[in-house]
């Protein structure tokens, strides 16, 4: 049975606004907001998630909203047509956070996830939690460049599978004007076989595997675009399982 798993971190922009009020803060600005809200709406043309499809290859509308907070506090809510084989069509998460910031440039993101899919069946097990920090660093090589390293633990995987780590690191890196490379790599750990395949199917032989995400993205009339190739090292016939070619428009607001 493949795995239910469907929850994507909001965009660095929507986080930067919650660094972007922290720093505000330290001035002592008095016409600094206690809260700020921030959104965006997606198209893509498939949603995947760690290398996965979660829309059985099809097309995808997500939604997000953020509540920051000047503390560096902030609350997300995101939501997405999904296809997990166990009934129901909506992903509905919410995740809260701290923003940590570092240095003007850089910041930690650390936040509890609660990931939910209305209308499954119950006996499938399909929500679950994870507990996550993320590195994040603009300019860190070179102007207009963004970098991400981030650990998440589940100690309840979807579907009953157990325990859980995930490794990821992403690099945007500008190659002519606005246009950037976007590319990232994921790695991701169960406890053993037997929990690898309730989450993932495949033979049975594995208990990790590595994703990756390789392309294109550019702002093109106020939308985020990306073209990007994505795949995985599951070893499963399963056609969401296989690697595709993915179109995303993002609007921010």
């Amino acid at each position: 049975m493949f795995k239910s798993c469907a929850q994507q971190w909001l965009t660095v922009s929507l986080l930067m606004s919650s660094v972007s009020v922290f720093a505000e803060e330290t001035t002592t600005s008095e016409s600094t907001p206690a809260i700020t809200v921030a959104g965006s709406m997606a198209m893509l043309t498939d949603y995947r998630f760690r290398g996965v499809s979660m829309s059985n290859r099809d097309p995808a509308v997500q939604g997000a909203l953020n509540f920051s907070h000047k503390s560096g506090a902030y609350l997300s809510l995101w939501a997405s047509n999904a296809d997990v084989g166990a009934g129901g069509n909506v992903e509905a998460d919410f995740f809260v956070g701290y923003i940590l910031p570092i240095t003007e440039k850089s910041f930690l993101d650390i936040n509890y996830a609660d990931v939910n899919y209305p209308g499954t069946i119950k006996e499938f097990h399909t929500d679950f939690s994870e507990f996550g920090v993320n590195y994040n660093h603009s300019d860190l090589i070179t102007g207009g460049d963004y970098f991400t390293a981030g650990v998440f633990y589940s100690p309840e995987f979807a579907f009953k599978s157990g325990k859980e780590i995930y490794l990821n690191t992403s690099y945007k890196f500008p190659v002519y004007k606005n246009i950037k490379l976007v590319s990232s790599l994921g790695y991701t750990k169960l406890e053993d076989n037997e929990q690898f395949a309730k989450a993932f199917g495949g033979d049975g032989q594995q208990d990790d595997y590595f994703d990756y995400k390789i392309g294109l993205g550019a702002e093109v009339l106020g939308l985020n675009s990306e073209l990007v190739w994505i795949d995985n090292n599951i070893d499963s016939d399963a056609n969401i399982m296989k690697g595709s070619v993915v179109f995303s428009l993002t609007k921010l607001f």
